[in-house]
Parts: structure tokens; C-alpha cells; sequence
């Protein structure tokens, strides 16, 4: 199934706003902060990547095999994660039955979480060192 139109605007526009980032008007953006934004948007333009999500959703028998080797299963579809990505399927409480595809990358101590839940799309956040 493709990913939803309303999910798929939503990723657009995070995106647009890291592309906005990058180039803000003339002021310099820390490395740091400019290595966050351009994986990101690595991770969100990517159309292998976009394709793998959409059979996620549709198929538990991949997302067991993306939970069991995930590395085997990205490389026979020629998808390559920016460096230092890491993939994992994330199985949440018993509220939320599905399984999330979460991709993370850490920057100087922070941990960029990047999830894709079927029932919302995606949604990035910032865990400090200590978080869980």
C-alpha cells in the first residue's frame, strides 16, 4: 500500500523545513546542527528507503525479517543508510500494536530518534544521553 497522501505532505514539509534550515537566509548553522538537518533529509528523500516503509506497513513477514536481519534486507533492496543510521523495528506497548521502523544517529551525545509509525508517519525527536 503507498504511503498515505496525508502522511506523505507531512513528511514533505519536514523536510521543506530542514531544507529551510540549511540554507537560512545568509546565517551560518553549526556542523553539528547542519549534519542533522542533511541526514534527515537523506533519510526522508529517499525513495529505496520510502518504498521499504510502504512494504513494511503491508507485510509483518518483513517487518520479522527487517527485526532479524535488517542489514541483509536493506542491502538486497541497494538501500545504504547515511552513516552512523541505524535501523530497528520497535514493538510498543499494547496501546500501539503495530510495529514502528525506527532509524537513529547520534550527534555529539544526542540521540536522533526518526520513527515511522503506520498508523501516523513519521515523527523525529532528540533524546539527551541519559534518556532512554
Amino acid at each position: 500500500m503507498p504511503i498515505p497522501a496525508l502522511h506523505r505532505e507531512r513528511l514533505e514539509r519536514a523536510l521543506e523545513g530542514h531544507e529551510a534550515a540549511l540554507s537560512n537566509g545568509g546565517k551560518p548553522l553549526s556542523p553539528d546542527r547542519a549534519h542533522v538537518h542533511r541526514t534527515l533529509l537523506k533519510l526522508g528523500r529517499n525513495e529505496e528507503l520510502l518504498t521499504l516503509i510502504e512494504d513494511f506497513v503491508d507485510s509483518p513477514e518483513l517487518a520479522l525479517r527487517l527485526r532479524t536481519d535488517g542489514d541483509s534486507v536493506l542491502s538486497a533492496r541497494g538501500i545504504k543508510l547515511p552513516e552512523g543510521v541505524t535501523m530497528q523495528v520497535v514493538h510498543c506497548d499494547s496501546g500501539h500494536p503495530r510495529p514502528l521502523l525506527r532509524f537513529t544517529f547520534a550527534v555529539r551525545g544526542l540521540r536522533m530518534l526518526v520513527d515511522w509509525d503506520p498508523e501516523s508517519g513519521v515523527c523525529a525527536r532528540v533524546r539527551g544521553p541519559h534518556e532512554t
